[in-house]
């Protein structure tokens, strides 16, 4: 198995694109969407964490100004 989610949708979207048959894309496909929704849950938690670092000093610049 992968080491990091993206290899991992990686994998799968290439299981996908080489399915010769209906049974091969009903297994891979389940994965794949379950794959893409945890990495969208990561990017997801990293943007929450880093935005208010980016954005901290000018965020308590603006409150004080007002």
């Amino acid at each position: 198995m992968p080491s990091s989610l993206e290899d991992r949708v990686r994998m799968l979207f290439a299981q996908d694109a080489a399915a010769r048959s209906e049974a091969e894309l009903d297994n891979v496909l389940p994965q794949l969407r379950t794959g893409i929704r945890d990495h969208r849950n990561y990017v997801r938690a990293i943007a929450v964490e880093g935005i208010p670092e980016a954005f901290g000093d000018e965020n308590k610049s603006a409150r004080r100004a007002r």
